[in-house]
């Protein structure tokens, strides 16, 4: 059985995707419908087309600071989105749109209880 030296300290994150219950997508009006036909559910905004900016979904906005404030988060009344540029093959607009700067929740925890008790989890 191996040892960890006591230099190190072990820290582990999770990167969460969760599904939010709107109609339309996170930035655009498109329907989230499942079961349409291939390519139907997609704007001039969802392919980025020239002059097309998106536009954010008032809802889920609404519902990621319901989950920030069940997680005991601060809720960032200022914050934007950002635009990270590279290339990927199912990524035909060239850039995916980004909160890592001023995200809307931030700081929070979730009490988890342990057989020493109970513990927050950053």
């Amino acid at each position: 059985m191996s040892t960890i030296n006591d230099q190190y300290e072990i820290v582990i994150g999770l990167e969460v995707h969760a599904q939010l219950l709107t109609q339309s997508k996170l930035f655009c009006g498109d329907s989230i419908a499942f079961g349409a036909e291939a390519n139907t559910h997609v704007s001039p905004i969802t392919l980025a087309h020239p002059g097309t900016l998106p536009k954010m979904n008032r809802q889920a906005i609404g519902h990621a600071i319901k989950m920030g404030l069940a997680c005991n988060c601060e809720i960032e009344k200022k914050n934007y989105f950002a635009r990270k540029n590279y290339f990927y093959p199912d990524l035909p607009k060239g850039y995916q749109i980004s909160q890592h700067t001023t995200p809307i929740c931030k700081e929070g925890f979730v009490p988890i209880k342990t057989e020493a008790g109970e513990k927050m989890c950053g």
